[in-house]
């Protein structure tokens, strides 16, 4: 079986994973089963039901971790919860929108539709319930697709029976966060450039006066095309920051977004500054919390020693973790970082500082790590290997002398190092663990 896959592996080394998507003809309802519902979900459905008819069909909102036409909030004064019900009324569409927001309480024991609300766009994107700035009062975040494709927030709050609206934008993303550091939340939104404005992340919650508006807001840069990944750690010691993965020019760029004071900073995006050129990198190689610290790292790829760009055949790269430290870029660590194979191996302090290089076996398509010297050729005195192979593959290589270092469902990750005792790059099988990490699903 892992020959089979070596042709595979070794034309994934050197080549930049991509993001992709797919589609199909059809809508995602028209392919999914509708779940069974529970019995308090069909007492509210009912009410539903009761209050603008059956000719209607559920929405689910598309992303977030609320996923279910029916959600159960406490949303006002009261101790019990409400539920918050998304649906459409087949055939309706006002000025290209028919999403509608149906909120039903308890009254005597029963749920009652007590109030519905025409939404925004075609779809639900994302939800969110929580409280903003030093506001006690919980908000409900709805996140709507437009007909256009563009997505538009709408902040509310629940009083005297009614859904309010008290804040709307455009939007690419969007989440909840402390960048305040103040124990109360914000909502942080991601925006793309449009023909209005230019990407930019806003910073929204709570003013003096009790109003739901903008507080802070930072450009990004204007050559991003795209955002396709959003990490949310620190920076330092204790500074929230969001990390912005755009897409440029065919090339992965990397903004980091934290608050001083209440406003937005960027500080790999002033003016003229390059700094955010130092983080262009393959695409397919987001950042990370690489070593679960907290802090987040961006991968910069540079070629193990030996290798040059015109190198033929395949080019093993190692993966450069940089850090923002003190208004600079700084590397924090050097690794080899298999992204298809789904780990990342930090190379110890005592491996850094291009005395180590890497080769694949082309028999056995695992990687091997050799003592640098000269070139690749003469670079023959092997360190570690590592294998990655399923659990029907396992016993077999640990008969041959590896040892598992890490497992991930049915993937195993071994290592297997020779027998040199007078060889001080030989690592022990502590530096060996604490070295490999498996990337996050």
């Amino acid at each position: 079986m892992r020959q089979n896959k070596i042709l595979m592996k070794l034309l994934a080394l050197g080549t930049a994973f991509t993001l992709s998507g797919c589609s199909a003809g059809g809508s995602v309802d028209m392919l999914l089963t509708p779940p069974k519902l529970s019995e308090e979900q069909s007492a509210v459905y009912d009410a539903l039901v009761k209050s603008v008819g059956n000719d209607i069909r559920l929405q689910y909102p598309r992303s977030g971790d609320f996923r279910s036409a029916f959600l159960f909030a406490n949303i006002d004064d009261e101790p019990d919860n409400e539920a918050i019900v998304f649906y459409e009324k087949n055939g309706e569409t006002k000025d290209g929108a028919n999403v509608r927001v149906n909120v039903i309480d308890r009254r005597d024991g029963k749920w009652t539709s007590v109030y519905d609300h025409s939404g925004m766009g075609t779809e639900i994107d994302r939800i969110f319930f929580s409280e903003i700035g030093n506001s006690s009062r919980t908000r409900i975040i709805i996140g709507y697709t437009l007909l256009s494709g563009e997505k538009s927030v709408k902040v509310y709050s629940y009083s005297d029976g009614m859904l309010i609206p008290e804040y709307t934008d455009i939007y690419s993303t969007m989440f909840i966060s402390d960048l305040e550091r103040d124990n109360r939340n914000e909502l942080v939104l991601i925006r793309p450039n449009n023909h209005l404005k230019k990407a930019s992340v806003g910073l929204v919650s709570v003013n003096d006066d009790g109003k739901i508006v903008e507080t802070s807001n930072v450009a990004l840069s204007d050559s991003t095309t795209d955002f396709v990944n959003i990490a949310s750690g620190y920076v330092g010691s204790g500074t929230p920051a969001i990390f912005i993965d755009g897409l440029s020019n065919g090339k992965l760029s990397t903004e980091i977004i934290y608050s001083v004071n209440g406003q937005l900073r960027n500080p790999l995006y002033l003016g003229e500054s390059a700094m955010i050129e130092q983080t262009l990198r393959q695409t397919g190689y987001p950042c990370t919390d690489i070593d679960l610290d907290g802090i987040i790292e961006i991968p910069i790829l540079t070629l193990f020693p030996g290798y040059s760009e015109t190198t033929p055949g395949i080019k093993l790269y190692s993966a450069e973790w940089m850090v923002l430290d003190n208004y600079n870029i700084t590397k924090k660590y050097s690794s080899y970082y298999n992204v298809s194979d789904g780990y990342c191996f930090i190379l110890p302090s005592r491996w850094d500082g291009g005395v180590v290089t890497a080769k694949p076996d082309n028999v056995t398509g695992e990687i091997v790590f050799y003592k640098y010297h000269i070139d690749l050729d003469n670079s023959t005195t092997e360190l570690m290997r590592i294998a990655v192979a399923s659990d029907e593959e396992t016993d077999a290589l640990l008969d041959e002398g590896y040892i598992l270092v890490k497992s991930n469902n049915n993937t195993n990750y071994l290592v297997k190092c020779p027998a040199i005792s007078n060889e001080p790059l030989i690592l022990t099988g502590t530096e060996i663990s604490n070295s490999f990490f498996i990337l996050a699903k």
